[in-house]
């Protein structure tokens, strides 16, 4: 299972020159085994798993089966001690797989390896990391298993942060509002699939396959006419741009068009305060100002959200293998129930 990943790192990586030392490296230093080795995914990984003691065949393929769906992009990015904790932490919630509190500490301990050194010994590295294990220690033992599955997810996100300024789902965080991220995710990762995660659509047609080698999708005239009202396209055209979105694509574009009415009565909002209000009540549940902030944002951005779908515009970025401006509108449309999350849709 892993070999595919193998092979793909390395023809990914081609261009790049390899150090002449790059044969051996050492498993406690994680910016060391960043090479172009064929094998330094595989090392790091299995690194990681030994560090933290975790044993569990299960648990370790499942691990194994994420890493090798990831894109060479992605793992460039995060760099692959984060990818492998990552993978390592959503296959404990896909396991079951809970961890004690000290083995919480240890996973916070391993996690932070994957900071950049020279980031490592700075003030807001060191206090947020002594900030998290004071949570764990204060909080861990009284939260609920469905939190505990997920603290390690919430830990990794909130290192790569740190070391890159994005949580592992590609979102911006400030490198001083990490704190109040952490104490969000803590909220929200509970309530995602992370398995879903890694369903990418890169590589749904890796043989150079076109939409004419799949399944055409099938959508409502419903939908064609709503998309006509708010594009101004016509049927034809939208007809044809459809035939080219994957199932879960036309999905968002069948719920924002269910939705345009209130999503245009929202816009319509121009104070702040009012948009709040208005928000919060028919949520039923409060935002935090970071949320709001999303939500107003994606509400102003509809329309060319919905043609840049179509036309296919949101390409994955060259470096991280998705694209942020798509994935932060869909998280507001999310935060204001005008679109359904990934968990649900695939349920």
């Amino acid at each position: 299972m892993f070999e595919s990943f193998k092979a793909r790192d390395t023809l990914q990586d081609k261009p790049m020159v390899s150090s002449p030392n790059s044969t051996k490296h050492s498993v406690t230093d994680s910016k060391a085994d960043e090479s172009n080795s064929p094998e330094s995914m595989g090392n790091v990984l299995s690194s990681c798993l030994d560090m933290l003691r975790i044993e569990d065949p299960a648990t370790r393929r499942k691990a194994v089966e994420f890493v090798g769906s990831i894109p060479v992009g992605t793992v460039n990015a995060y760099g692959k001690w984060i990818t492998a904790m990552k993978a390592i932490a959503d296959s404990c919630v896909v396991n079951a797989r809970l961890f004690s509190q000290s083995e919480v500490c240890d996973f916070l301990t391993v996690a932070a390896k994957g900071v950049d050194p020279k980031r490592a010994g700075s003030k807001i590295v060191s206090d947020t990391t002594f900030h998290i294990y004071v949570d764990i220690m204060e909080n861990y033992n009284k939260a609920g298993n469905k939190l505990k599955l997920n603290y390690p997810r919430v830990i990794v996100d909130s290192i790569s942060a740190l070391d890159k300024g994005v949580d592992t789902k590609g979102e911006a965080v400030g490198i001083y509002g990490i704190d109040r991220y952490y104490q969000e995710r803590k909220q929200t990762a509970p309530e995602e699939d992370p398995a879903a995660s890694y369903s990418t659509k890169p590589f749904v047609e890796p043989s150079g396959g076109s939409p004419s080698s799949r399944a055409p999708p099938s959508f409502s005239n419903e939908l064609v006419e709503s998309l006509a009202q708010i594009t101004g396209r016509p049927r034809r055209d939208l007809e044809r741009s459809l035939m080219n979105l994957q199932t879960l694509e036309i999905k968002k574009m069948e719920d924002l068009s269910q939705n345009y009415k209130r999503l245009q009565r929202f816009s319509r909002i121009s104070k702040s305060s009012q948009f709040k209000k208005e928000v919060e009540k028919e949520l039923g549940r409060r935002l935090t100002e970071n949320q709001l902030q999303h939500a107003a944002n994606s509400i102003r951005k509809a329309r060319p959200y919905i043609e840049n779908v179509l036309d296919g515009k949101f390409v994955p970025h060259g470096t991280h293998g998705i694209n942020h401006v798509k994935h932060n509108l869909e998280y507001g449309y999310q935060l204001m129930g005008l679109m359904e999350p990934r968990k649900r849709r695939s349920s």
